[in-house]
This record gives C-alpha cells, sequence and structure tokens, in this order.
C-alpha cells in the first residue's frame, strides 16, 4: 500500500464509507506509523500502520 492507492474497508464505523484514498504515511522515531485517508466521513481519518491489515481488506486501485 502507498499513498494514492484506492482501499476498500473493513471492521470500521460506516460513517467512513466503504472505500477511501490513502493520502499520507508516516512513520515516527520509534518506527510507529499511521496511515491517513480521505473518507466520506467529514473530518480526517487514520489508521496505525501496523493495523492496516485488520481494517484494509483490499487494494482496489493502485496509484502509479
Amino acid at each position: 500500500m502507498k499513498v494514492g492507492d484506492m482501499v476498500r474497508f473493513k471492521n470500521l464505523h460506516s460513517s467512513w464509507g466503504e472505500i477511501g484514498i490513502i493520502i499520507t504515511i508516516k512513520f515516527g522515531d520509534l518506527g510507529v506509523g499511521h496511515m491517513s485517508m480521505l473518507t466520506k466521513a467529514p473530518h480526517m481519518c487514520s489508521i496505525p500502520w501496523h493495523n492496516r491489515d485488520t481494517y484494509i481488506s483490499e487494494v482496489i486501485s493502485e496509484s502509479r
């Protein structure tokens, strides 16, 4: 998964919708990271990088 990919969600609140676009992936000094996504929710949504397989079921469309 990388910035610009369109992904399908699972195990998330319905307010996020079914799909989203990854807009940032950031890692801190300790190696802990998170992904921020553009969704139908009215606010920025993010998930921990190490839990991405828990909340993202598939990449629908890969960015270039």
